[in-house]
């Protein structure tokens, strides 16, 4: 498989992965004491997505940066693997 496709497929897969916690966290109907954490979650999701996941979409789609791309794809996960990591760690 190709670079770009590659990057399309990780992409995609990040894009919906983040819209969905987004969605759910900005639709959430839980318990009123904890809903502002639920929104804030749906938010950032929407900021890592609009940060990461989008660029790296329309680069790929453009065909252009294919390696920026897939570093803007593969950020949010080494960033995630870091914070588990340095938890188990501490």
């Amino acid at each position: 498989m190709r670079l770009r496709g590659v990057v399309l497929a990780v992409g995609g897969a990040e894009a919906v992965l983040l819209l969905v916690i987004a969605a759910n966290g900005l639709m959430s109907r839980s318990d009123p004491a904890t809903r502002g954490l639920d929104v804030a979650a749906g938010v950032f999701a929407l900021g890592v997505f609009a940060i990461s996941a989008l660029p790296a979409l329309v680069l790929a789609f453009k065909g252009k940066a294919l390696w920026l791309a897939l570093v803007l794809c593969l950020i949010p996960f080494a960033a995630l693997g870091a914070a588990i990591l340095w938890w188990i760690l501490l």
